[in-house]
């Protein structure tokens, strides 16, 4: 029966599909209209009979596009979607029915306030939003983060399937992990003219964007090594796995995503392991030592240079904010995610990228002290359900180890997100909120009495 019901729907929805697309090629949509329906259906089809695997299908299929996205789009009307926008268009969707078929899980989610804080910010920055279609496109993007947390929260049930869910992970970064291979063998990548080497970026926009999304799998391969690794060759297989993601994101040549490794490597080590502090603090070393890259970049930190990437973002964040100040936006600010907007019209584009690279600066032009409090109370809400998660857990526990790497990690997140675009870094937390989310329907899960 239960199959019977399955084949039911897929039929359905591939009828509906097929006439969908028909119907749009006849009106002169793009040709990638039917691939995009058939997707669709797909995912309506899993959400409904395989939700978990639809989890796992959209955290592989996303690390791969920012890149493609560049290059192929779908256009209707007045309107063109790149790949990455048509998912995360196709994820609200998709989160309206789960929100709506999950409310009894919706009700007890423990990320309603953080998210709720953000959306009623963002939303009421719309009336004076010098930017209303970024603004409502930022909280699109937010909006797709609640619901994959939502998502992990409502389907996650057993620890087999929180260790599947980190595997999800790691096949998420084949792709981006070759590309970066082909783009290092065959020298193609971003040039930096302080640096010898061209810096990779894998399937992504940028070498930063790829240095924390790599930081971020080696933070969840330690945990898959810590919990559920028990054979020596499972242990070799993710140690092998964490060498190559280590060696991709020292090849970015991402200052911030090396400074975030040594402190999350450094904290555990001070906490649990402190026999791999020597190891920790040889390796820099040995690298400025052998490596001219490595020296150019870390040297160039230290310059005086007024192109230097240092210099650079502290003219930026002191003209921005005195921009701010004089135009009277430092209560409300001039609205989500109008950094970018505010910078060009300041500098325009020969100063480079106007990306923010500081979290707290970039609440602060966007929501002026109000958005800095904002930002301040939803992290702290997250962290203190780390720390909550933490203590809850039965010391030495599976779960316990699990919140104690969750919360370095979030704590150098947040630390880089002193010098970086960690809060726009969507890849890296879309991980980050996907695990959370299951980690919390974990505790619930060991809290209730067995049957």
């Amino acid at each position: 029966m239960h199959s019977l019901s399955s084949m039911k729907i897929l039929l359905g929805l591939s009828a509906i599909t097929s006439f969908g697309a028909m119907l749009g090629l006849v009106i002169g949509f793009s040709p990638l209209f039917p691939v995009v329906a058939a997707g669709g259906a797909l995912a309506l089809f899993l959400l409904f009979r395989a939700p978990l695997m639809l989890l796992f299908a959209l955290i592989v299929i996303r690390m791969s596009l920012d890149y493609s996205s560049q290059y192929v789009s779908l256009s209707f009307y007045q309107i063109t979607l790149t790949l990455s926008q048509l998912v995360g268009v196709g994820i609200a969707g998709l989160g309206i029915l789960i929100l709506f078929f999950q409310r009894r899980f919706l009700a007890r989610f423990p990320l309603n306030l953080p998210f709720f804080l953000i959306f009623l910010w963002g939303g009421l920055t719309l009336a004076y939003s010098i930017a209303p279609a970024t603004t409502l496109q930022e909280l699109l993007r937010v909006f797709d983060l609640f619901v994959l947390g939502f998502l992990a929260y409502a389907t996650v049930r057993t620890e087999d399937q929180f260790r599947r869910l980190l595997l999800a992970f790691f096949v998420s970064g084949i792709l981006p992990v070759l590309f970066g291979l082909y783009q290092f063998v065959f020298h193609i990548g971003l040039a930096d003219e302080n640096v010898s080497i061209l810096r990779i970026f894998g399937t992504f926009s940028h070498p930063n964007v790829y240095s924390i999304y790599l930081f971020a799998l080696i933070v969840f391969g330690v945990l898959y090594l810590a919990l559920f690794a028990r054979s020596v060759w499972q242990r070799l297989l993710i140690l092998t796995l964490l060498g190559i993601f280590t060696l991709m994101l020292l090849l970015t040549f991402a200052r911030v995503a090396w400074v975030a490794l040594f402190l999350f490597v450094f904290l555990i080590a001070l906490f649990r392991y402190r026999l791999l502090l020597f190891p920790l603090f040889l390796f820099p070393f040995v690298l400025f030592v052998f490596s001219q890259s490595f020296q150019e970049r870390v040297n160039e930190s230290f310059q005086s240079d007024p192109d230097s990437s240092l210099l650079w973002r502290t003219t930026l964040w002191k003209d921005v904010t005195r921009y701010s100040v004089q135009e009277e936006r430092t209560l409300l600010g001039s609205g989500m995610d109008t950094f970018p907007r505010v910078s060009e019209s300041l500098r325009g584009t020969s100063h480079g990228p106007n990306d923010p690279h500081n979290d707290w600066v970039k609440f602060f032009i966007e929501g002026g002290v109000v958005g800095v409090g904002v930002l301040a109370l939803y992290l702290s809400l997250i962290g203190r359900l780390l720390i909550r998660g933490y203590r809850m857990s039965r010391t030495g526990s599976g779960l316990a180890t699990a919140y104690g790497i969750m919360f370095v990690f979030f704590l150098t997140l947040q630390i880089s997100a002193l010098t970086d675009n960690i809060f726009k870094n969507t890849p890296v937390e879309w991980l980050f909120f996907t695990a959370l989310g299951a980690l919390l329907a974990l505790s619930e899960t060991k809290k209730k009495p067995k049957q």
